[in-house]
């Protein structure tokens, strides 16, 4: 992960639960954690986007997180 990485965050009350974000990271770093997903690992993402590319619901968005 760079200084500063641009990670997926999720709006919980946007979210349907739909599960395609987790189906298409290509590093699996998102997961499912009941009915929403979660980013457990997120020194695993690279910062793709498809997580929020692929969202329906537009419920996730990339922002800029200082990793230091």
């Amino acid at each position: 992960m760079t200084p500063t990485a641009e990670l997926p965050v999720l709006s919980a009350a946007r979210c349907t639960g739909c599960g395609d974000c987790v189906a298409v990271c290509p590093t699996h770093c998102l997961e499912m954690a009941g009915p929403v997903p979660w980013l457990p690992r997120p020194l695993d993402c690279v910062e793709c986007a498809a997580c929020a590319t692929v969202c329906p619901a537009d419920a996730i968005t990339l922002r800029s997180v200082d990793s230091e």
